[in-house]
């Protein structure tokens, strides 16, 4: 945990040094398990990131504990059972994101960097969009993810009810001078 926190900030000043960094401390994200018994899903307001309009780097960071879910015995479950958030507070994301052009409302963007869930670390590619909307540039990507890729076990007795493969949503409004093109 520190180093991710020692890590991160690092990274942050490097992003710092070298562009027009923008941030977002109410990032929303969901997952959703779609399971023959039953459909689980959670939500998050409570992720953050940084986003070098300049390099592209960027890092996200989820407090795994944030995920509110419907019924309280799964977020209990879901804390203590899979993803262990007092072993494992945070997934993030560490990588770069290509795609954003200044001149237009709309662009394609690929955000390509390491994941990292439940202490396991894995390369991933996410196709997504960015967009200007209201003020603010909004980086939005809907993905799978694997449970067992990150070693998230599920009981031989919840294959119904828990899907091995989860859709993840992401939204990002960040707030900054990234009208100009520097």
């Amino acid at each position: 945990m520190k180093r991710l926190v020692l890590l991160s900030f690092l990274l942050f000043q490097a992003m710092e040094a070298g562009g027009q960094v923008l941030r977002s401390e109410t990032g929303y994200v969901r997952f959703f398990s779609d399971a023959l018994i039953e459909d689980i899903s959670a939500e998050n307001d409570q992720a953050s990131a940084m986003f070098d309009l300049g390099s592209g780097d960027a890092v996200f960071l989820i407090p795994i504990m944030g995920f509110e879910f419907k019924k309280s015995l799964m977020q209990e479950h879901f804390n203590e059972n899979y993803l262990e958030s007092e072993k494992y507070p945070e997934a993030y994301f560490r990588g770069k994101i290509s795609g954003y052009s200044p001149v237009n409302t709309s662009s394609k963007a690929i955000a390509e960097g390491e994941m990292t869930i439940h202490g396991v670390s894995r390369k991933v590619k996410i196709p997504g969009t960015i967009t200007k909307q209201g003020g603010k540039l909004i980086l939005e990507a809907v993905f799978p993810i694997v449970l067992k890729d990150y070693n998230v076990e599920i009981p031989r007795l919840m294959f119904q009810n828990i899907a091995e493969e989860v859709e993840v949503t992401v939204r990002f409004g960040f707030k900054g001078d990234w009208t100009q093109d520097k």
